[in-house]
């Protein structure tokens, strides 16, 4: 009998013991830390950046803007970049630069894609040889700067650069061409390579449907892009924003992308989910992403729950939430984007979605 009851114990205790494991985030322990980031619409606080680490932030996205690094042609200012990047890879956040823009001396137009000449094609390339010398593996920041910034602190350096941001648009580029997008990815990848051939070269994240004159839809882009010889070597994975007020919205753009990509002979290529989100305030009839407090954290939890059940067949790299923290209404890109933030625009109160979106990634 006394046996007997031993055993009952030691039973009732690894049923408890799997009860709990049940309990905790199960996507937390089977997904590499980096799978899961975020992409910030303003600018970041130490208070910020401490909550994110908290919140155990794989990769954070941002802009680096070619004007801003290179104001005046060969005078180079990465003082800015120094610190956000900096900021980010002491707490353990992978820095996940985007590069674009052109600077007024290079061309007239910063959304117009920086290969309309030899010369222009050529300072492009000098911008992008700086910033991978600068932040890449071995890089000149991380040997010189970072040391004396973050005592300590083991270097995180960049691992993979976007090339530009919703390419396949008119609100990001200038008249939207498959062809002279994948020059630009051709002459990024060759200038990334010769100063870190480790470096990801990723796709910029497309739109699933852009509006405006000369939208062209992702799948459609992608495949026009094979197009130009070459261009398969050049990058290491693409890009989709799949923005959708429900899921099947999502699945459908991301296995529209997939079926491109088969269909071009190149199905073992990563797709990175770099924006995905939704406001948490409802949008009327002016925004289907507008979807109030309750459905927002509702769609991050389904939504990470299928990317992750569905990682493996849609060979997802990442998946980036867009976005931290509210803006004013007044300064808001998009109709839907002011609320989209996983806090408020002070940063002091979470919303029910930083709930979900840290089951995720394991932190609180």
């Amino acid at each position: 009998m006394r046996r007997r009851a031993r055993v009952v114990a030691i039973l009732l205790a690894a049923v408890s013991v799997g009860v709990l494991a049940l309990a905790a985030p199960a996507a937390a322990r089977k997904v590499p830390k980096e799978f899961v980031g975020l992409v910030p619409q303003n600018s970041l606080s130490s208070a910020d950046l401490d909550r994110m680490a908290r919140g155990k932030v794989g990769v954070v996205r941002f802009p680096l803007k070619w004007e801003a690094v290179e104001p005046i042609d060969d005078q180079f200012d990465f003082a800015a970049f120094d610190r956000l990047i900096g900021d980010l890879a002491a707490r353990g956040i992978r820095p996940f630069p985007t590069v674009s823009g052109v600077p007024r001396y290079a061309g007239p137009d910063p959304l117009a894609l920086p290969v309309a000449s030899a010369s222009q094609r050529a300072q492009w390339q000098e911008f992008l040889r700086a910033v991978t010398d600068r932040y890449g593996q071995g890089g000149t920041y991380w040997a010189s700067v970072y040391p004396a910034q973050h005592p300590g602190a083991p270097p995180l350096p960049v691992k993979t650069v976007q090339i530009w941001n919703e390419q396949n648009g008119p609100k990001h580029a200038h008249f939207p061409n498959p062809g002279l997008y994948a020059e630009l990815v051709k002459i990024s990848h060759e200038a990334i390579s010769s100063e870190d051939p480790s470096m990801q070269v990723l796709l910029g994240g497309m739109f699933g449907t852009p509006t405006g004159e000369g939208g062209i839809k992702a799948w459609k882009f992608i495949k026009r892009l094979y197009g130009t010889p070459d261009v398969k070597a050049a990058f290491d994975g693409i890009a989709l924003h799949p923005y959708s007020p429900d899921l099947k919205g999502i699945k459908k753009q991301i296995e529209k992308m997939r079926k491109a990509l088969k269909q071009k002979k190149d199905k073992g290529k990563k797709l990175w989910l770099t924006e995905i989100g939704w406001g948490s305030e409802k949008g009327g009839t002016t925004s289907r992403l507008g979807v109030g407090k309750k459905k927002q954290a509702k769609l991050v939890k389904k939504s990470f729950k299928l990317l992750l059940r569905k990682r493996g067949k849609w060979k997802i790299g990442g998946v980036l939430y867009y976005t931290w923290r509210d803006l004013p209404r007044g300064e808001s890109p998009c109709d839907w984007c002011a609320s989209a933030g996983l806090f408020n625009a002070s940063g002091s109160k979470a919303k029910p979605a930083w709930k979900q979106f840290v089951r995720f990634t394991g932190g609180s």
